[in-house]
């Protein structure tokens, strides 16, 4: 059975109702008759919002997945980074798993620094300050690559264009990503 892992973007199609829900909502009948077992990755609850803030808790996150229709969906930790994941809902990190993360960072955002400290000393930001939107956003597509490969995930399914870039996807191959498709593919595939 296949490991498919749906992305933060997947979540908003199926709360907007926009084109890409049609295809989810296919994943999702798959997974209830029991053909794939869909996964989301945790780190999707500290994505920025639309309003430019972040969730206060945890269980917002829960409730919108519930809301959505992905409310028995196992969840997948994130390596714990303080200010972005929430504590009971990441693993701490050993350095194959660090690793991991920074070989997916130079892949997807290599202009992008690892650690949060690095990225403001590089620009001039106080790192002291609420962090960094571009930063905070890299990093959650980062975790989610980390998340679908280190839970040895089969398919991951995601319209972010960082992912469908012909040199970063297979990059992500290399490093044991499967196949990265988009929501209007993922049934051809599974």
């Amino acid at each position: 059975m296949r490991e498919v892992t749906l992305d933060t973007n997947c979540i908003i199609d199926l709360e907007e109702g926009r084109p890409n829900a049609f295809f989810i909502r296919a994943l999702v009948a798959e997974h209830a008759r029991g053909h794939v077992r869909l996964r989301l990755p945790a780190i999707a609850a500290s994505e920025n919002q639309p309003d430019g803030g972040v969730l206060t808790n945890f269980a917002q996150f829960q409730a919108r997945v519930e809301r959505v229709g992905l409310g028995g969906v196992r969840l997948l930790q994130p390596p714990m980074r303080l200010d972005v994941t929430y504590l009971d809902f990441c693993v701490l990190a050993d350095e194959t798993m660090l690793d991991l993360e920074r070989r997916i960072q130079a892949v997807l955002h290599p202009a992008i620094e690892v650690e949060y400290a690095a990225y403001c000393a590089a620009r001039g930001f106080n790192p002291e300050t609420p962090l960094d939107r571009k930063w905070r956003n890299a990093k959650c597509d980062v975790l989610v690559a980390w998340s679908h490969i280190q839970y040895q995930g089969d398919v991951l399914v995601t319209a972010d264009g960082e992912f469908h870039v012909q040199h970063k996807k297979d990059a992500l191959v290399a490093l044991g990503a499967g196949l990265v498709v988009l929501p209007q593919d993922a049934t051809a595939v599974v």
